[in-house]
């Protein structure tokens, strides 16, 4: 930047200034000189200067570049096309971010923008543009005032070569260290300082995952040939001592039995220290909903034996916990639940849960009790009893369904159950076979169950899946036919974006009656689709064998529902929807059903204790005097 010369002027005296940009002069105007420089004080003349050279009424620029408002400008950067690049500049650009508030000065905004430079040259080189060079010019001749910055970026450097060390004395220590693609480094592609930080992160997991526990990066160092336009990346590692897991101390148990933590434990003593486990004991300790807070850390000291200990500090929270809600459906009406629950009975973590809910179609009763570690660590023992009250379009009654299922974990996220139910039915009213109404069905059952759940967070989940397949044989007590009935329900979570958060949310379900005919089928085990549990926008029960307008039931089922998920802030998000499928009146095809399809929008709004959903919904394919425009669904939670 050409700088142009002040000749020294006494007290007052008025002089003529040129006036400069950046790499230009123009022409002058006078200033008038107010401060005396050295002969009558270096303290006094340093002041005066910076005065001069930050006051924006003394700074030397235009008429236009002095007014109180200040230095009104816009930014520009040429020379970059790639849209993420750009963006990451404008990021780091101080002169950028500030563009709204006009600078006090044309001197502020022109070093400013020079102070940009380094940053730029910090983000290149993350890029592997090392051979990168910006000019940046100040344009006071355009209003606003132009400040361009000019990029020639050069060529891409290419990572060469990845080369791991140990620290000095260790040299002749045995260590395998794992390849460039093992750590997601792709040698010969264009460098970037994310993928080698990336890397670092598992080169330091790798160690921890196969018996070191406590692993340090001494040096990374990242060397660029310019004549090669090559780069070289050289971690000097330490990886620390080999380690086993030893005992593990409990700490903050009040009344949960230290038991119920060791049986969670899923490493043996003088097994290899492998970080994974920790995490999966930190996961099993949470789905207890006993603890507040759990910490494992092990001990950086192994004993002689070369084992850490883990230390496990856990807060304990309350055991019990009430529970309330209320939802609103413009098919069914209002609705309430309640719930009561006591996570630690006995002292054991024995689950104890009684709940309650009413509408104005339905009215239900259940309790549920879980003994955890029968006759196996990983193995629970749930009995469940369930009382109905339904007066639904398709059928009046009553229903009490009672199982004992024992499910055992085989794997981290895998299930197995079994057990044995009863259901009793007892059908009021059919109304679209009036002539099977006030009959009693009776059936024993045996559900089998396969579970695989890999969601992050059951009640909000961002990624993972849960599927479970199900079947049970009926055989009925007192002369009615028996049938098998298998269902899936699958669903998975899918991160989109970041930011912004979205979430791509889908769910499938499928199910049968096989064997029985569908008088033999009792109205409220026969399937129905509609309404805000399967297919928004159509009424409750109503898609699917109709008689007149009345629901039939039928003998299987396919619904879907497909979800966007996108949170606009910490509080608020939207979720545009598509719903569809339909109930069928033949167990297995073809079928001579079509299928329904329902769209709509959903608002959310996100407590602590879960969204509050408010979904807007139509039928895409509505049907003359059943269905309406549109319905609306109130509730918490998400729709899966």
């Amino acid at each position: 930047m050409q700088r142009t010369a002040i000749r020294r002027a006494a007290w007052g005296e008025c002089v003529s200034v040129p006036r400069t940009t950046t790499g230009r002069t123009s022409a002058g105007h006078e200033l008038c000189v107010l401060c005396p420089f050295p002969g009558r004080g270096i303290i006094l003349g340093l002041a005066c200067a910076v005065f001069f050279l930050l006051h924006p009424s003394l700074s030397v620029a235009s008429d236009e570049a002095t007014a109180p408002d200040g230095v009104a400008y816009a930014v520009e950067i040429q020379g970059v096309t790639d849209p993420d690049l750009l963006s990451l500049l404008e990021e780091v650009s101080t002169v950028k971010k500030a563009q709204d508030r006009p600078s006090p000065s044309i001197f502020l905004l022109t070093g400013r923008a020079e102070s940009d430079l380094a940053a730029f040259k910090d983000v290149f080189n993350s890029r592997g543009f090392f051979a990168a060079r910006t000019s940046v010019a100040v344009d006071q001749e355009t209003a606003p005032v132009k400040v361009v910055f000019q990029v020639d970026l050069g060529d891409v450097f290419v990572l060469r070569e990845v080369r791991f060390a140990l620290p000095g004395g260790e040299e002749n220590r045995r260590v395998d260290f794992p390849s460039p693609k093992d750590l997601g480094l792709d040698v010969n592609a264009p460098f970037s300082a994310k993928a080698v930080l990336t890397a670092q992160e598992t080169l330091l997991r790798r160690f921890q995952e196969t018996g070191r526990p406590f692993p340090e990066i001494a040096e990374r160092k990242v060397t660029a040939d310019f004549a090669a336009h090559a780069v070289t990346v050289l971690w000097r590692v330490d990886p620390g001592p080999d380690a086993a897991f030893g005992d593990t101390g409990i700490e903050g148990l009040t009344e949960v039995s230290p038991e119920v933590v060791r049986r969670e434990i899923p490493w043996r003593v003088g097994q290899p220290y492998d970080i994974r486990l920790v995490e999966r004991l930190r996961t099993r300790l949470t789905a207890l909903g006993l603890f507040s807070s759990i910490e494992a850390v092990p001990d950086r000291e192994p004993d002689a034996t070369d084992r850490v200990t883990v230390a496990l500090r856990l807060v304990e929270r309350k055991h019990r916990t009430f529970k309330g809600g209320v939802d609103y459906k413009s098919d069914e009406g209002p609705g309430f639940n309640l719930g009561w629950e006591h996570r630690n009975l006995f002292g054991q973590g024995e689950r104890l849960s009684l709940s309650a809910g009413a509408s104005l179609i339905r009215q239900y009763g259940e309790a549920q009790f879980e003994l955890p570690a029968l006759w196996h660590p990983r193995q629970k023992l749930t009995a469940k009893a369930r009382y109905a009250n339904e007066e639904l379009e398709a059928y009046v009654g009553e229903n009490l369904t009672a199982t004992s299922l024992l499910r055992r974990e085989v794997g981290e996220h895998l299930s197995l159950a079994a057990g044995l139910g009863y259901r009793l039915s007892v059908i009021t009213e059919d109304k679209s076979r009036p002539w099977e109404s006030g009959k009693d069905y009776h059936f024993v059952f045996v559900p089998l169950e396969m579970v695989y759940d890999s969601r992050d967070d059951p009640l909000d989940p961002q990624k993972g899946f849960l599927t479970s397949l199900s079947l049970a044989p009926y055989a009925a007590v007192g002369g009615q036919s028996g049938f098998l009935r298998p269902e899936v329900n699958a669903a998975f979570y899918w991160r989109l974006f970041d930011s912004p958060d979205i979430i791509f949310a889908n769910r499938g379900y499928l199910g049968a009656d096989i064997g029985a005919s569908m008088e033999e089928l009792p109205s409220d085990l026969r399937f129905y689709a509609g309404g805000g549990g399967s297919i928004r926008g159509y009424p409750y029960q109503t898609v699917g064998p109709l008689r007149s307008k009345t629901p039939t039931g039928g003998r299987s089922i396919f619904t879907f529902s497909s979800e966007l998920r996108v949170r606009l802030s910490e509080y608020v998000g939207i979720v545009p929807f598509l719903d569809g499928g339909t109930a069928f009146a033949d167990a297995l095809p073809p079928y001579e059903e079509s299928l329904r399809f329902g769209a709509g929008l959903g608002l959310r709004v996100y407590t602590p204790i879960g969204p509050i959903r408010l979904d807007v919904a139509t039928p895409l394919n509505r049907r003359e005097n059943i269905d309406d425009v549109g319905q609306f669904y109130i509730s918490i939670g998400q729709a899966f």
